[in-house]
């Protein structure tokens, strides 16, 4: 599988691609996963081993980011271990190490990297940044608990070895990595707002409930929605609504993203008729609560719905205030 950026990796098993499309597809789909799965553990596993400006060369973007995610996890609460056991200055040193990864970094930026390579590193300096942002911010404010909500409050990554798998937790919420190939098509530079919707929508999903990102146009909400669907490895789909869309077609849009597992951005959504929204609650109710063929939620797929207060022709929503 080859993304649109020129990176690619290989299945571990060969899928045929013969019958009815919606057959093999599925099973590409499932091989794709499970392929990315391996690769991932493999990517976690080689960290430790491996010189880290080798071990970002030889792996793909999407196992970069997580992995390094997932070890920062561990080493900031390995610091908040020491700390505990006497080692004050833990944390701080980890600071200084964080510090000499992004020099590290910035090296390779300033070398020769072939493009793929050049795209990685660009794009981990943005997480690295936010990580190192982080823990300067528990030097500064005396951090030393790893139950504090300063930490339970940040998008963390951990490797679960009784599931086998890379699980991400924040505040109460436990969600697993989807593996949806993202390629190499970058991440958003990240503040504390971001944080804070990141923490809205993820709590929102523990509670099995959707997100309504409002604000003026061109502020990141769409944006935002998507840059945590690629740091949770879950395909995001953005719609444009409008006064054309009946209950049929938003019904049939439902039906896909239960089907294929899939976040709906919902743009413009209050542009929709008031005649229309009554009925498209009973079907995200119906979606919210119905369940796959495997046994999981459908309410994963959140639904994000996004407001364009400015827009001319708006309607007015009755359950949303608009400042």
């Amino acid at each position: 599988m080859t993304s649109s950026e020129g990176e690619g990796f290989t299945f571990r098993t060969v899928v045929p691609v013969e019958g009815p499309v919606e057959s093999w597809m599925t099973g590409v789909e499932a091989e794709m996963r499970r392929t990315l799965s391996t690769v991932m553990k493999e990517g976690v596993w080689n960290y430790a081993k491996t010189p880290r400006n080798k071990w970002i060369v030889d792996c793909l973007g999407m196992v970069t980011l997580a992995g390094s995610q997932v070890w920062w996890t561990w080493e900031t609460e390995d610091s908040f271990r020491r700390v505990r056991e006497g080692d004050k200055h833990a944390m701080k040193a980890y600071a200084n190490k964080l510090t000499d990864q992004l020099s590290q970094l910035t090296g390779m930026v300033r070398g020769e990297l072939t493009g793929e390579a050049r795209r990685k590193v660009n794009t981990l300096i943005i997480t690295d940044v936010h990580g190192r942002d982080i823990i300067d911010t528990f030097v500064r404010d005396s951090v030393m608990n790893a139950r504090e909500f300063a930490w339970e409050s940040q998008l963390r990554f951990y490797w679960d070895k009784d599931m086998d798998d890379l699980n991400m937790r924040q505040c109460t919420g436990l969600f697993r990595y989807g593996y949806e190939y993202m390629g190499l098509n970058g991440r958003l530079v990240i503040t504390a707002l971001t944080d804070r919707c990141y923490m809205t929508l993820t709590t929102a999903m523990t509670y099995r409930l959707g997100g309504a990102p409002a604000g003026p146009a061109g502020t990141g909400k769409t944006e935002t929605v998507k840059d945590l669907a690629k740091a949770m490895g879950v395909q995001c789909v953005v719609f444009n609504c409008g006064e054309g869309l009946d209950y049929k077609a938003m019904g049939n849009i439902f039906s896909g993203l239960v089907q294929c597992g899939a976040w709906g951005c919902f743009d413009e959504f209050n542009r929709i008729e008031a005649e229309v929204l009554s009925v498209v609650s009973s079907q995200i109710r119906q979606a919210s609560v119905s369940r796959l063929g495997q046994g999981f939620v459908i309410a994963y797929c959140i639904l994000c719905e996004h407001l364009y207060q400015g827009a001319a022709r708006a309607c007015m929503l009755p359950h949303i205030k608009q400042q």
